[in-house]
């Protein structure tokens, strides 16, 4: 994946996680399990070297700490983008995820990532399938917009929702076909200069 002439997507599913310690958290925003920490660790190195020009995560905090073992891997310490519109399916209703100064406790060089949705207030369901659909097609929007060839931008998400991204970003409708992706994995879209979009690959061990 080193030497790319297109705009590249790497969508990694978080860590391993439990639900026993949520503390000051919403029942749907699970911590990080001890093997998950190590989880992210290792993602971290593997693509230390790795060329990545954004990094966008979901606002729950088994997401963000997965992103922030590649951000912390990097020399640069780099930009960590907070998305709300990627939290899972079906969590609970009215809850967006950690804020801001809340996940700046684990890594201070993040921000918050513009409304997708250009509403003063999140106000997106992520229940329904279509309230889902439109979430993803927003994201992936977004980033062709914002990104061009050449460039590589990591998305960090969950199972259910990459359900969504991952045949958004390829032009399919979500759930004609399905998969499952394992803790840390990696799957890899590439947006060609010629029009075509490849899967590069799907499911790929991060750890």
């Amino acid at each position: 994946m080193e030497k790319h002439d297109s705009l590249q997507i790497i969508f990694i599913r978080h860590a391993e996680t439990n639900y026993t310690d949520i503390a000051d958290r919403d029942p749907s925003d699970g911590e990080l399990t001890e093997q998950g920490e190590q989880q992210c660790l290792a993602l971290g190195q593997k693509l230390k070297e790795l060329p990545i020009d954004a990094y966008f995560t979901s606002s729950l905090l088994r997401s963000f700490k997965t992103a922030v073992g590649v951000c912390n891997a990097k020399p640069d310490k780099p930009v960590l983008a907070i998305c709300p519109e990627l939290v899972e399916c079906g969590c609970t209703p009215g809850y967006y995820g950690c804020s801001e100064e809340y996940l700046k406790k684990y890594y201070q060089n993040t921000k918050m990532c513009e409304k997708l949705f250009g509403t003063a207030d999140y106000a997106f369901g992520c229940e329904a399938f279509e309230d889902n659909v439109l979430r993803a097609e927003k994201v992936i929007s977004y980033i062709r917009n914002h990104f061009s060839y050449g460039q590589r931008v990591a998305v960090f998400s969950h199972h259910g929702f990459l359900e969504y991204l991952i045949p958004t970003a390829l032009g399919v409708r979500p759930h004609q076909f399905r998969f499952a992706l394992d803790n840390v994995s990696m799957t890899v879209i590439d947006y060609c200069p010629d029009g075509n979009v490849v899967l590069r690959c799907v499911n790929e061990k991060g750890n």
